[in-house]
């Protein structure tokens, strides 16, 4: 896999069904409870993403504010809708994927 390639990670608020059908297809993906994150602050979450080069997949609307990032990141991923479909899910990050590097989502937010 390219190093500009998008590597996600998929905090608690996402379905862990998500992750395991993005790995399916091949892409590089960590969901909170692989790591044993449940339960931890937005701070740890996005501290984590960050550490490994992961771009943060979440529904939690505490990400959507660009003041509550307290660091450096390789972007957020924000599904504003509470009742997201896997299916949908599954579909936005495999086209963030394809159409984006690691290099571009670097700091950045995408609604999705």
């Amino acid at each position: 896999m390219s190093p500009n390639k998008l590597r996600f990670y998929l905090d608690e608020n996402m379905d862990p069904e998500i992750a395991e059908q993005l790995r399916q297809r091949g892409l590089d993906v960590l969901a909170a409870r692989d790591v044993s994150l449940l339960s931890v602050s937005d701070g740890v979450q996005l501290r984590y993403a960050a550490a490994k080069g992961r771009l943060l997949c979440t529904k939690d609307a505490g990400f959507a504010d660009p003041a509550n990032w307290e660091i450096d990141h390789f972007g957020i991923a924000y599904f504003p809708n509470a009742n997201l479909g896997i299916g949908y899910a599954v579909t936005a990050l495999l086209q963030l994927y394809r159409n984006e590097t690691a290099e571009s989502m670097k700091n950045s937010l995408r609604y999705l």
